[in-house]
């Protein structure tokens, strides 16, 4: 007795949080299409206790999986439904944004593709019913923006040519309001060049 309550008291110390659960319907088999929805599943945080509920409503009798293999291709996280209409449930934490406890064993997942930790449906796999986990909906860091060194280039010119107008029309005027050398003949009559 005192031993299992010591064990609890190791396994959630004092001040330990339990992470926040996030539950979500995917839908396997959409209509006659071999497709998950959502085929993303975003996570706002890790870690996070998700619930996955697996709804089949394919169109024919047939059995989706909604399942996760780890790093070294054994497959960890299986829900089944056999048959249209049915429903399953699992739930397991996403720790980091490619390990997952199930249970008491935690494990690297498969990587997706498109980065992220990758789902699919183990009958419909070849047939690309596959799916993706991501935290905070990115998985690739935004390319630099190039263009403001460009857009800095061409504001500078503008302001010389600019500058170079105001130039012009403030000499024109300054001469024109001016009440000696109205025009080049006074200069040539003067003797000046």
């Amino acid at each position: 007795m005192v031993m299992a309550a010591t064990l609890a008291f190791l396994s959630n110390p004092v001040g330990a949080v339990d992470p926040p659960k996030l539950s979500i319907t995917v839908e396997a088999g959409v209509g006659a299409n071999f497709v998950f929805s959502p085929a993303t599943i975003i996570l706002p945080q890790v870690p996070i206790l998700l619930n996955v509920t697996l709804f089949n409503n394919g169109t024919v009798d047939t059995l989706h999986t909604f399942s996760i293999r780890d790093s070294t291709g054994t497959n960890r996280v299986n829900i089944q439904t056999p048959a249209h209409g049915s429903r399953a449930s699992l739930e397991f934490t996403v720790r980091t944004a490619n390990t997952i406890v199930l249970g008491a064993q935690s494990f690297q997942a498969e990587a997706s593709p498109a980065g992220g930790i990758k789902f699919y449906c183990v009958p419909h796999e070849a047939v690309n019913m596959i799916g993706n986990i991501v935290v905070g909906g990115t998985t690739t860091s935004a390319a630099p923006e190039i263009g403001v060194f460009l857009r800095a280039y061409w504001i500078g010119l503008i302001g010389l040519a600019a500058m170079l107008v105001w130039t012009g029309i403030a000499y024109f005027i300054i001469k024109s309001s001016s009440r000696h050398l109205r025009d080049h003949h006074d200069h040539i009559r003067r003797g000046l060049p």
